[in-house]
């Protein structure tokens, strides 16, 4: 039989290490979209009410290398990055093709963190065990105002 002393509700010191245990979990699988939330406040990236997200590209440091990126975080729900090359941008959906992960950041490209998918910076398929390229998410360009305007 239990006795009182092991019944007990936990203390609030326990349920602390448990939910940050748990978040910490949870936020395995999102790699690099969840460390993006400080691109919400970086001077020349605005969210719209509607959920859209509008990127002056001027505006924006990680952006004026020919060759670069910025991660937005998630745009409705999916993990998305604005990718430079030249002068071209486009938004990219940053879910591996092959089972979903969110990939990550690496030297010159992207990487994804479950099987090893390794992507070109512009999403295309360098190394499997995908079979297709990042996909692109849906963008318009203002050129007038210079905006890319993600979503």
């Amino acid at each position: 039989m239990m006795n009182e002393a092991n019944t007990a509700d936990p203390s609030r010191r326990a349920f602390l290490i448990g939910a940050c245990g748990a978040a910490t979990l949870a936020a395995g699988g999102f790699g690099t979209a969840l460390l993006a939330d400080d691109a919400w406040a970086a001077k020349g990236i605005k969210r719209r009410k509607n959920g859209k997200v509008v990127v002056r590209v001027d505006k924006v440091p990680a952006l004026r290398q020919e060759q670069s990126r910025v991660l937005l975080g998630n745009v409705k729900g999916t993990p998305v990055a604005v990718v430079r090359d030249g002068d071209t941008y486009t938004a990219l959906n940053l879910r591996c093709t092959h089972f979903g992960a969110t990939v990550e950041e690496d030297s010159g490209g992207w990487k994804c963190p479950l099987h090893g998918s390794q992507f070109a910076l512009d999403g295309d398929l360098e190394r499997g065990p995908a079979e297709s390229n990042l996909a692109e998410y849906a963008s318009k360009w203002r050129a007038k105002k210079r905006r890319l305007i993600v979503g």
